[in-house]
């Protein structure tokens, strides 16, 4: 009952402030789809009603309404050009059928991409959102991971979060979003906000640690890299990561770090997880060299992973291929692939971009902050998500519009900082006569 109230309660606040302008319906849209209020309740009563497709159905009704000034660019292009491709990649394949459900779902995130592309117009929002995503999405598993710190420190922790999927998907989406509860801490307002960030940060940071992924592992340490290199201060930021990793590593007991190890010596140890996610990796290309233009169908490598397993079954049966890049050239061919790779390069020139942008104005540093975040965030899905099929995911999705967004906001702050109001001139007459030459009245007199 208490579950119950507290969750329509927050339905409740949700809905007020949904009908104050389109802004606020996209910040409902998106607590709704990174906290899942329905699998906090015991009841079928919200996945009744479908409140994910009643608010998303909103939010673009008020937007049209809102009569909101349309984006179009090349990135935008691209994205669409990219959609279609999927879109073709679906109704092409051999298993239109199991494809299908996951387009839809993909297109939704686009929709929804866009959306946030028109609402969000100033970097107040810009945080505003960030906010949103990391506390409804964060506050979970940084609870998840306190508790294990608290309580059995050390030990793996294969909780899943329903957004993020397994232990490996909930390690790289947790390291996903370290950087960005680094950023709100820094542009926080308030001096009580940032030793909670420090907490949520230590939580989540924790919580991708104990999945015991080595592929989060791995991405761990190149977060860890490349904050540090894009860090202004860089001993600062060192002394800070160094007090973190101090408090979190201390607690990993022997048995992580043995399997941790296992990366280096997986042929010696014959370890069959690594082993066979390099077969993984054959059958998508296989697959790939197959269908070299559209794959054989949108996220469909798992349903049709047995016509393809040269191996006879060694590895299991209808298996996942462990790696985004391998999953969308299996999925939707090297075509796709390519649109993949410019897209991200996009979003990687956006916050380049806003770095150049915002070069010589003091008072834009926290967009520069902003970029460096969405750029770890990006690494930490490059390293990890190449152990992971993390590709369609909603909130990586979201990041790519999010840093497009941002490059959008600084070239509007940029504008407006080199603007500024030129001197009053005075038009004189003509004249032969020469202009007198008059001292000014403050003048030093003797």
């Amino acid at each position: 009952m208490l579950r119950l109230t507290i969750i329509f309660s927050m339905i409740t606040i949700g809905t007020f402030y949904a009908l104050q302008g389109p802004f606020y319906v996209l910040l409902f849209y998106l607590w709704n789809a990174y906290f899942r209020p329905e699998i906090w309740l015991w009841s079928n009563s919200l996945q009744a009603i479908k409140l994910s497709y009643v608010i998303g159905f909103y939010t673009i009704i008020i937007t049209l309404l809102s009569r909101k000034k349309f984006v179009l660019n090349t990135r935008i292009v691209l994205i669409s050009i990219f959609l279609v491709q999927t879109f073709f990649s679906t109704m092409a394949s051999s298993y239109y059928e199991y494809s299908w459900p996951f387009w839809q779902e993909f297109l939704k995130i686009n929709v929804i991409g866009y959306l946030m592309l028109i609402l969000i117009d100033d970097f107040s929002k810009l945080r505003l959102t960030l906010l949103v995503i990391t506390l409804s999405l964060g506050l979970e598993g940084a609870r998840q991971g306190w508790f294990s710190l608290l309580t059995s420190p050390g030990s793996p922790n294969m909780n899943p979060l329903p957004f993020l999927g397994d232990n490996n998907g909930v390690a790289v989406g947790m390291l996903m979003l370290v950087p960005v509860v680094g950023l709100l801490a820094q542009t926080a307002s308030w001096k009580w906000a940032r030793p909670a960030y420090g907490v949520l940060l230590i939580g989540v940071f924790y919580r991708a640690l104990s999945s015991y992924s080595r592929g989060a592992f791995v991405a761990c340490i190149a977060l860890a890299v490349i904050y540090w290199l894009q860090s202004r201060y860089k001993f600062r930021t060192l002394m800070s990561l160094l007090i973190v990793m101090m408090i979190i590593v201390a607690t990993l007991p022997e048995a992580f770090w043995i399997r941790m190890n296992t990366i280096q010596t997986y042929e010696e140890e014959e370890d069959e997880s690594a082993l066979g996610r390099l077969h993984f990796w054959q059958v998508a290309l296989v697959m790939a060299q197959g269908h070299p233009f559209f794959g054989i169908g949108f996220n469909a490598y798992n349903e049709a992973y047995d016509a393809y397993d040269f191996s006879q079954g060694k590895y299991g049966r209808m298996r996942s291929v462990h790696s985004s890049p391998l999953g969308i050239t299996a999925e939707l061919g090297f075509l796709g692939l390519a649109l993949y790779a410019l897209i991200l390069l996009c979003a990687f020139r956006s916050c380049s971009r806003v770095a150049q942008l915002v070069t010589g104005h003091p008072e834009l540093i926290h967009l520069e902050s902003t970029s460096i975040a969405l750029r770890s965030s990006f690494c930490v899905y490059l390293v990890g998500g190449s152990f992971l099929p993390f590709q369609y995911n909603e909130m990586f999705w979201h990041f790519i519009f999010l840093s497009f967004i941002l490059d959008q906001v600084a070239h509007r702050a940029a504008l407006e900082a080199i603007k500024a109001p030129s001197p009053p001139t005075i038009d004189l007459p003509s004249s032969s006569f020469p202009i007198p030459n008059i001292a000014p009245s403050c003048a030093k007199t003797t």
